[in-house]
Formats: C-alpha cells, sequence, structure tokens
C-alpha cells in the first residue's frame, strides 16, 4: 500500500475534484487518476463513480474512506513516536479521548504535563467509543478517557477515576426555558425538541441518553450532533435544547443558558484507562497528574464537581464500584 496514494485518496474523496487534488499535491490530473486506478485494482473494487456530471464515492469508496484515514492516522503516530525516541531519548504517550470527553479537564493535563514533565510528549487523538476500545487492544494508544464505562474496560485495564459529572440541558438565551436556570424538570421537557448524540459517533453515549428520553415522553428528538461545536452550532441556531456533560458546560458558559435537571438521575463518571503494557515510571507521571488535575480542578471551580453529593469534593483515588448505564457507554 502507498501511503501518498491513500493521502490523495481521502482528499480526493473529500473534495470530490481530481483538479483541487492535484493542485494540492503537485502533480497532474492524470497522476492522481493513475494513482486511484492503482488503488482500486489492489483493492479489487471501484472507490469512486466518474461520469460527466461529477465525481462521488461508491459504497466501497466510503468505507474504505474511514479505513484509509486511520491507516494514515496510524502511521503518523508510529512516525512521531519514532522521531521522538530517536531524536532525544525522550518518552512518547499516546492519549485517546473522545469526541464529547470533557474537553476543559484534558486542557488542563496537557498543560500540567507541559510546565513538570516536558520530557514526555503526548499524542492526542480524538476517537470514537469503538475506536479507543480496539485500539487499547491494540496498543496503539497508551492511554483512554472515558465515560461510564462497560464493565469490561473496568475489569480488563487499570483506571483512575477522575471525576463525577451529570447531564445537564443547553438552549440558547433566547429559548423558553433559558429563564429557568435554577433548574428544570423532565415534564418541562415534553414539549420541546430535544437533541441527542448520534448513536453511530457516540455509541453507548447516545444510548443512555436516549434511555432518559425515549419512552415516549418526548414530543420530539433527534440524534443529530456528533461532537460538541455540532451541538453549539444547532442549539445557537435552532430551536432546541441538548443534553451536555456539566464538565463541557463550560465551554458555553455565556452565550448558552445551561440548566440542571432537578428530578432525574443524570450522573456518570470519568476515568482514565491504561493498557497492560503501559508502567513504570511514565504511567506514574501521568496517573500522577491526571489526579492532581482533577483535585487542582476542583478546588478552582467547586461547581463542576459535585462527588458523591458533596459540591468540590475531589473524587477518591481508588474508585468505589461506578454505576453503569446500559450497554457500553461513551
Amino acid at each position: 500500500m502507498n501511503l501518498d496514494h491513500l493521502n490523495e485518496f481521502v482528499h480526493l474523496a473529500q473534495s470530490l475534484s481530481f483538479r483541487r487534488t492535484a493542485e494540492h499535491f503537485y502533480v497532474s490530473r492524470s497522476v492522481i487518476s493513475r494513482h486511484l486506478s492503482a488503488l482500486e485494482e489492489s483493492l479489487g473494487t471501484v472507490l469512486l463513480d466518474r461520469s460527466t456530471h461529477g465525481v462521488e464515492l461508491t459504497e466501497a469508496g466510503e468505507a474504505f474512506l474511514e479505513e484509509a484515514r486511520a491507516l494514515l492516522c496510524r502511521w503518523e503516530q508510529a512516525r512521531e513516536r519514532v522521531q521522538v525516541l530517536a531524536g532525544s531519548g525522550d518518552t512518547l504517550v499516546r492519549i485517546g479521548y473522545l469526541r464529547n470527553g470533557a474537553r476543559p479537564f484534558l486542557v488542563r493535563f496537557v498543560k500540567h504535563m507541559t510546565e513538570h514533565h516536558p520530557e514526555v510528549h503526548l499524542s492526542l487523538q480524538c476517537m470514537g467509543y469503538h475506536e479507543a476500545r480496539q485500539a487499547m487492544e491494540e496498543h496503539s494508544i497508551d492511554v483512554m478517557l472515558g465515560i461510564n464505562v462497560a464493565r469490561s474496560l473496568s475489569k480488563n485495564y487499570r483506571s483512575t477515576l477522575i471525576y463525577e459529572d451529570r447531564f445537564v440541558v443547553a438552549c440558547s438565551r433566547t429559548h423558553p426555558l433559558a429563564q429557568r436556570e435554577g433548574g428544570i424538570t423532565f415534564d418541562d421537557l415534553r414539549e420541546q425538541k430535544v437533541i441527542v448524540p448520534a448513536s453511530y459517533v457516540s455509541a453507548g453515549l447516545g444510548s443512555v441518553v436516549a434511555e432518559l428520553v425515549d419512552e415516549g415522553a418526548l414530543s420530539e428528538y433527534e440524534g443529530l450532533y456528533q461532537d460538541m461545536d455540532l451541538l453549539y452550532l444547532k442549539v445557537q441556531t435552532e430551536e432546541c435544547a441538548a443534553f451536555v456533560s456539566n464538565m463541557n458546560a463550560v465551554m458555553f458558559d455565556g452565550p448558552l443558558a445551561i440548566i440542571p435537571i432537578r428530578d432525574l438521575d443524570t450522573s456518570f463518571t470519568m476515568s482514565a484507562y491504561y493498557h497492560d503494557g503501559f508502567t513504570g515510571s511514565i504511567y506514574e507521571l501521568c496517573r500522577d497528574g491526571l489526579e492532581e488535575c482533577r483535585c487542582a480542578l476542583a478546588n478552582e471551580a467547586p461547581e463542576l464537581f459535585c462527588w458523591r453529593g458533596v459540591p468540590g469534593q475531589c473524587a477518591p483515588t481508588e474508585p468505589s464500584p461506578q454505576r453503569v448505564g446500559v450497554g457500553e457507554i461513551q
């Protein structure tokens, strides 16, 4: 497999333009066409339909686009790791975080490691839940950050419990619910349009939120947001509300109204998981860094942390049995 051909295919699949792809790689359109044909021949299938009306991906092309992106990402990870090790003797730690994971905490952790342990290089990759699980099994990532995970993860991997979080409702400042920031009940959502995580992206997280709302109780809901950026856009531009984690809600402070749900248990936990080969002093540095960041953030923003009902209380180092939602939760 030629990596240059893979890069060209990904760009072509996104642009659907031989001209723009050729200009991007500083080659002629005939070269791009020849490389695509070679790729299709090696796979034994057609990836793009070409006609006088334009170019579009075939069903096989759409499937291979996802695989090609994953292959290129793995190659970049391998190249980065080798370059770090060969260049300075420093250590590379590969962290897979989920699309809707707590970004404010991740920012804090990266800053902590950069300041206190510059010899440890962090490679961050946004992943889907099943992709992250596979990466853990294959040891292509060292640490996985996830919420309300399946019991199999808790059983098979060491973990650091970071904090307990909960879902709240986000809506625009002009939404009818925006004036009720002191809290709402589930009944208040019955006549509202509520958007939830797309299950094909967020896997178990979508199932858990759907369990909260899909009881014939809500008049309308759509599983349409794939990440926090799309959620923010939809809530700002459409007359809808959305379930978001209380930790991620700090990113929307001001433009959106953040409303707690008073009569529904929406709690979950965030943890870091380590594959069995990730040991020694580097593992201990990362684990200690995660725990320090957890407690520091709890002290600075106690309203975000509510461990076992105590605001600002730092979660214990050794986790107690977690409440696990339906299925494998992202």
